[in-house]
């Protein structure tokens, strides 16, 4: 039901938004990314099946799909918002560390385990919605990455962040 919340709300987004919803959907879609994306997961888990027969997402890859395409939305349409932008990015730069380690604790994964969450990572590069965002990473496709008089300390963090992630995809590849 989110996924559908999500939908008919980001067709409305060039009319209004809700600052208060868009983060709820940022929080289900992070613990979403925690549980049911990666190697680990049973690709013939229910809510795949559920997943198929009400949205058409048959895959991993359409699920991340979705979520590569919130945050283009988001990063289009919130980004003057701060704390949208800041938990977009923040997602962002999660998937495209690779699940389910995160900063902290990449370098204690095996290189097994590695080598399987890279694969996640490995899917979001073929995505379309990823080469749109490596190719074409402007203000005037993102608003938050234009200089402005007002720029501050976490407009930079937030390009920052962006870049970093869009760096990470780039290398997937260079092993």
């Amino acid at each position: 039901r989110v996924l559908q919340l999500m939908n008919l709300t980001d067709s409305r987004l060039a009319q209004a938004g809700n600052e208060k919803l868009e983060l709820a959907m940022l929080s289900f879609f992070e613990q979403f990314r925690k549980i049911y994306i990666g190697d680990q997961v049973q690709k013939s888990s229910k809510l795949y099946r559920r997943l198929s027969e009400v949205l058409g997402l048959n895959d991993e890859t359409m699920v991340l799909s979705v979520f590569i395409g919130k945050i283009i939305t988001n990063l289009k349409y919130w980004g003057r918002c701060e704390p949208i932008t800041s938990k977009t990015l923040q997602l962002l730069n999660d998937l495209s560390i690779g699940y389910p380690f995160g900063n902290c604790c990449w370098t204690l994964a095996t290189p097994r385990e590695q080598g399987r969450e890279a694969r996640i990572v490995r899917k979001l590069v073929k995505l379309s919605a990823v080469q749109f965002m490596l190719n074409n990473h402007t203000s005037e496709h993102f608003s938050f990455l234009g200089i402005n008089n007002q720029s501050n300390l976490t407009d930079m963090r937030c390009r920052t962040t962006f870049y970093t992630a869009l760096g990470r995809l780039l290398m997937v590849d260079l092993g």
